[in-house]
């Protein structure tokens, strides 16, 4: 990952950091609604595919286990009732809900408080969200990896040191976005 930024529109873009990510165990895929071109070749990103998106795509809440201060993103801090809803039945597809207050009509789900510490920092990538197209694939995260070997089911994951770099690194106000390609 090449963190990116500058002062203004007119500034040149300067490197502020870089370190290493895993993708999806199946690589990346494009967003069908992207708008960046692909070659009709590359496939399109699906739920359950095991690929990251690619394309560009903004970045949402902050969350974690833990509370946090000083961030310059929204922020939840999350635990064993907050869901992200992958079923592709549902309402609530693609989003995060409290699961004593949802109008259960989902039958799959990820817990976002795990056992792992794979959610304890993550950023949502706003991926098929705005509208939610059912099918488009589902609750993309940049989070914490297992290790560089392991990789992730669809999201982008990193070293914890760097997934906390990169959480009080971001500012809503510069409206930060995820640029991620797929080769040809």
């Amino acid at each position: 990952m090449f963190l990116y930024e500058r002062k203004n529109n007119n500034k040149e873009w300067k490197l502020f950091d870089s370190f290493p990510v895993i993708v999806g165990r199946s690589g990346l895929a494009k967003d069908v609604n992207a708008t960046i071109p692909f070659n009709d070749t590359v496939v399109a990103k699906h739920e359950g595919d095991g690929k990251s998106p690619s394309g560009i795509f903004k970045l949402g809440k902050i969350f974690s286990y833990h509370a946090i201060k000083k961030l310059k993103m929204p922020f939840v801090q999350v635990d064993t009732n907050f869901y992200c809803v992958d079923d592709i039945n549902s309402r609530y597809y693609n989003q995060l809900v409290l699961a004593d207050t949802a109008a259960k009509d989902f039958n799959s789900f990820e817990h976002m408080k795990l056992s792992s510490n794979g959610y304890e920092y993550g950023v949502w990538v706003l991926y098929n969200s705005n509208p939610a197209i059912a099918g488009n694939g589902s609750c993309i995260f940049l989070h914490v990896w297992s290790d560089e070997n392991t990789p992730t089911s669809g999201c982008t994951a990193m070293a914890k040191e760097n997934m906390l770099k990169l959480i009080h690194w971001l500012d809503s106000g510069k409206n930060p976005v995820l640029l991620q390609m797929v080769g040809e």
